[in-house]
């Protein structure tokens, strides 16, 4: 079933459609969006042996693009990607704590291409380049460790606009047939990681983001 909604959104894409307005060449594009999500979980075991975990992850993001040509525009999307942890154990008398946080900056350089469904509606095809910068500290309460790194790669994610009025819209990224190749380095650490979200769960499937469409005046 997940093959067929990806052929399907592929070829609803290489089939020709009408060009929005907004759709046109000369068009500017500004999209903005701001993802969080935290956990909070204990496991008391016994009296005596008790863990408590805390983490929250902030991911906002802004792009900006240009039409190059109708239905076709170049964009560069800004994501800055933070995430923090405490972990604490208590087993039978002794306590343990640790605590981190993780920092990337990501700028992808993409191409959009659109295929008009009807004046509300149009599907997208985002296909790029991932250049991003890490950081991470993890601390055990005597010592702190800094890793630093880079990634690179390449990445093909389909989405669907609709706009609500002809400058504004709300978009989504179809995550489930999100495939991307990147390389990583960290450290004395490099790893080469193909992603591929075709079996995540429905809950991951869709992101909304505002977006704008300011056309050049005449």
């Amino acid at each position: 079933m997940k093959k067929l909604i990806l052929l399907a959104s592929l070829g609803m894409l290489c089939v020709a459609g009408q060009v929005h307005a907004q759709l046109g060449k000369g068009t500017r594009y500004w999209g903005t969006t701001v993802n969080f999500s935290g956990n909070n979980q204990k496991y008391d075991y016994t009296a005596d042996q008790k863990y408590r975990t805390n983490s929250v992850d902030i991911n906002p993001t802004l792009t900006t693009g240009w039409f190059i040509a109708d239905n076709k525009m170049f964009g560069l999307s800004l994501t800055a990607n933070l995430a923090f942890y405490k972990n604490k154990s208590q087993n039978f008398g002794t306590e343990q704590a640790s605590d981190g946080a993780g920092l990337a900056f990501n700028l992808s350089p993409f191409i959009r291409h659109y295929k008009s469904i009807n004046p509300k509606w149009a599907l997208f095809l985002d296909t790029g380049l991932n250049l991003a910068y890490l950081r991470t500290k993890d601390s055990n309460g005597e010592t702190n460790r800094y890793e630093n790194g880079y990634s690179t790669g390449i990445f093909v994610e389909p989405g669907i606009s609709y706009w609500i009025t002809p400058r504004f819209s709300l978009e989504s990224n179809v995550n489930v047939l999100y495939l991307a190749l990147n390389y990583t380095s960290m450290n004395d650490a490099n790893r080469v990681i193909l992603s591929s979200n075709i079996n995540t769960s429905l809950s991951q499937y869709f992101g909304i983001k505002a977006s704008w469409y300011l056309q050049k005046a005449n």
